[in-house]
């Protein structure tokens, strides 16, 4: 049986569904990050289909997973290379809202060879966000897991995420419950009202963790859950270093990273490492097991690291 088939199977046949940003990143190569008031040439250049959930779907999509992405899209003809790029991996965006005359997202990306680091200027003028009206659309009948990037329409995803709970909670709906996730990303305190009760796991990037004045890994999920108590899963990667993660049942985790010995592309790699963990969640297999779960991730996040863009990421 196919990789695929089988994954369909363990999640009976639903999709996940990432809630979030689609943007076009464009990317140069270059020997040393560039300085400034400088003239120089670049080893290569692409444009890539970029955004934390757009990003999300394509690992998904690359490790066999039904997805589909839910995104805010410009009717501009540039953005036909993003639509092409979904169509052709066969990522779902039936439910994609398109916006007459808005601007297409854009992020340009200096990636360094000398470092391996990235560094990222985004653009994004006047893409409205997702509504609450446009996330009523789709049928949470047809979804396992449904995962949210922090963004800056905060309320509007608590309203997300509170409609998945209700639904949750009918007595018709308790053998087909959908899972819930979010990233805390972006450096914004609106991004702490996403813990919402009822959700089942929190991604926490560094760049917040250091925000609510966080020095480690573990400090930002024991600050998270003395806030915010629950049952509920936080995994915090921080980079080159360990990730920290806690379980339903407040046990610590700690996994290291597996990078290559040459990095040519971070681009990207904290939302593989996020696309992993949803993966090895949805199927539970073996249930209940973290430490399985970040391995994976953690060993799919050191693919990607040693190749440009995100072809070529597979399971081992």
């Amino acid at each position: 049986m196919a990789q695929s088939e089988q994954d369909g199977k363990r999640l009976h046949g639903k999709k996940i569904l990432c809630v979030g940003l689609c943007n076009i990143d464009i990317i140069q190569v270059c020997d040393a990050y560039p300085a400034e008031d400088s003239d120089q040439r670049c080893q290569s250049s692409r444009w890539q289909r970029g955004g934390n959930a757009s990003n999300n779907c394509t690992v998904l999509a690359n490790l066999g997973a039904r997805c589909e992405l839910l995104a805010s899209f410009s009717d501009a003809k540039m953005f036909h290379f993003a639509l092409d790029d979904l169509r052709e991996r066969k990522i779902a965006h039936d439910h994609c809202v398109y916006h007459r005359g808005a601007q297409v997202p854009l992020s340009t990306v200096w990636l360094s060879l000398a470092t391996g680091s990235r560094t990222i200027v985004h653009s994004n003028p006047d893409l409205p966000e997702l509504t609450f009206e446009d996330f009523q659309r789709i049928n949470l009948q047809d979804y396992a897991w449904i995962h949210f990037e922090g963004r800056r329409n905060t309320s509007t995803i608590v309203q997300m995420i509170r409609s998945i709970v209700e639904w949750n909670g009918r007595p018709e709906n308790q053998s087909c419950k959908v899972k819930i996730s979010v990233e805390l990303e972006k450096p914004r305190h609106s991004n702490l009202d996403l813990l919402v009760d009822g959700v089942d796991v929190v991604f926490v990037g560094k760049d917040f963790a250091r925000f609510l004045g966080h020095d480690s890994a573990r400090e930002a999920i024991a600050g998270l859950k003395q806030l915010h108590p629950g049952s509920y899963i936080i995994i915090c990667p921080w980079g080159e270093r360990d990730t920290v993660a806690i379980d339903r049942q407040d046990r610590w985790f700690t996994q290291p990273t597996y990078p290559p010995e040459v990095i040519r592309d971070s681009l990207g790699a904290g939302d593989t490492f996020v696309a992993g963990c949803i993966l090895k969640l949805a199927e539970e297999e073996p249930p209940g097991s973290l430490a399985v779960v970040l391995e994976f991730a953690s060993r799919v996040a050191g693919q990607k690291l040693a190749i440009f863009g995100f072809d070529g990421i597979k399971r081992d």
